[in-house]
This record gives C-alpha cells, sequence and structure tokens, in this order.
C-alpha cells in the first residue's frame, strides 16, 4: 500500500459563511485522497461574526477536524495567508480562496504524485491559464510507484504528462494565487506575501516577486497539468475589489 504523504488542504476566508460552505462542500465531495492523511485548516481575517469556528463545529464537518486560525485584527490578504501558512506543518499544502467552487473531480493523488516524484517542482497550478498568454514545455514523470494503474489518455501505465511554465512567458501571472498545491519550499525561495496593500495589489506584486525570481538558479518551477489548463472552479464570490472595502485592512 502506498504510503501518501501528509497534506494541508488551506482555505482562507473573511466573513463569507455561505461561500466558504460551498467551496468546502464542492471540494470535500470532488477530492480523492486518503482522508486520514489530510489536515483542515481555515484562515480568517477576524471576521467580525466569527462564522468560520461555527462552521469548524457544525456535525457534518467533525470528520474533517477543522482547524481555524486567526489574525488579532483584520488585516487584509497577506497578512491573513501569511498567517494560515505559519501554521501548516505538513510540507505540501493544496491552498484554495472561499470563494471557488470545484465543478469537476479532483484526484490529488495524481499531483501529490507528481510533486513527490520530482522534489524540485514548487507548486502546481489548478487554477487554470484561461486567457493568460504562457510558454508551456511539455514533459513526461513516471509515477508508477504511487499510482501503478493510472494512465492519462493513450499513454502509458504509470505515467503523468505535465507541463512547465516559462518565466519569459508574455503573461505576468505565471503565479496564481488560485487554488493550487505547493511545497514549503515554494514561500522559503519566493518569500511570504507582501502586507497591507489592496488585493489586486497583493497578487501583482506576488506575481512580479515570482516571476522576477524564477529565473534564479536554483528556482523552484510551477507546473500545471493538461487536463487543469482549463479552470474547472466556479467563482461565486462578488468582488470587492475597487470599493470600499478594497483597503489594506480588509479582506476583499
Amino acid at each position: 500500500m502506498t504510503d501518501w504523504p501528509e497534506v494541508t488542504i488551506l482555505f482562507c476566508t473573511y466573513e463569507r459563511q455561505d461561500e466558504l460552505t460551498r467551496t468546502l462542500d464542492a471540494l470535500k465531495d470532488g477530492l480523492t485522497y486518503p482522508a486520514d492523511k489530510l489536515r483542515w485548516i481555515i484562515c480568517d481575517d477576524s471576521s467580525p461574526s466569527n462564522f468560520a469556528a461555527k462552521l469548524a463545529r457544525r456535525a457534518a464537518y467533525r470528520d474533517l477536524n477543522i482547524q481555524v486560525v486567526k489574525t488579532e485584527k483584520n488585516s487584509g490578504w497577506g497578512v491573513n495567508v501569511n498567517n494560515g501558512l505559519a501554521h501548516v506543518e505538513t510540507d505540501l499544502c493544496f491552498f484554495i480562496e472561499d470563494d471557488y467552487v470545484l465543478t469537476q473531480p479532483l484526484d490529488l493523488r495524481v499531483g501529490v504524485a507528481m510533486m513527490t516524484a520530482l522534489p524540485h517542482v514548487g507548486m502546481l497550478r489548478y487554477r487554470g491559464t484561461a486567457g493568460e498568454h504562457m510558454v508551456l514545455h511539455q514533459m513526461e514523470v513516471h509515477i508508477e510507484d504511487w499510482l501503478p494503474d493510472y494512465r492519462d489518455g493513450m499513454g502509458l501505465l504509470g505515467r503523468l504528462q505535465y507541463c512547465l511554465l516559462d518565466s519569459g512567458s508574455p503573461s505576468l501571472y505565471i503565479y496564481s494565487h488560485g487554488a493550487h498545491l505547493k511545497r514549503r519550499a515554494f514561500h522559503q525561495f519566493y518569500g511570504a506575501y507582501p502586507e497591507g496593500l489592496k488585493l489586486a495589489a497583493t497578487e501583482e506584486g506576488y506575481a512580479h516577486q515570482v516571476k522576477a525570481k524564477m529565473k534564479e538558479p536554483g528556482a523552484p518551477p510551477i507546473a500545471i497539468l493538461p487536463g487543469w489548463i482549463v479552470n474547472h472552479f466556479d467563482h461565486i464570490g462578488q468582488t470587492r475589489q475597487d470599493t470600499e472595502l478594497d483597503t489594506g485592512g480588509n479582506r476583499v
């Protein structure tokens, strides 16, 4: 029997009870991975209603044993997610925001097998690349030690096709904080998220930071599986960008 590594599922949220509930339910129902190897964490940017803690206590989620970590005060996306990552103890972490509902099954074993077989890869995107101009390098990796019966289309058993994203891609957003699987070494190399900025500035600033550092020797590359080039998450949340809530001290 394969001894799968532990993986943390990290949700970030701020005052989105309905959206987080739908996002969590869809991921729980659509995710394939040994249940005893998953840790569930919600990082909450001090939502006034304290709904995340209430959600974690609901009987429907008792089997998930959800841990809720909160910022000391409402401090914005960067502070909240950095705080959440500080509580992740596993090497691998699947990150997702509170309003992205999974619309098709996600076999996390495939991504974990790829990341385990390729320890130099820092991040595996599930957000998709729609609308972005990316240069992709198609590769193949053997994952038969983890999934001997895996077949990718008409490929050979135990072989997985994947793509590496080129740092020279025209798009800035090679990195995206959309749903992704990453290892601890990713942030050790690229650094923490900027804090005290609006949401768009946070992602743009970090995208610049990652793209610049990807050119350095030993930089952990970013990968995507061909089947996830298309976005398979439904964005159900109402944007707070360019509203009075879009500040460095508020979750947007």
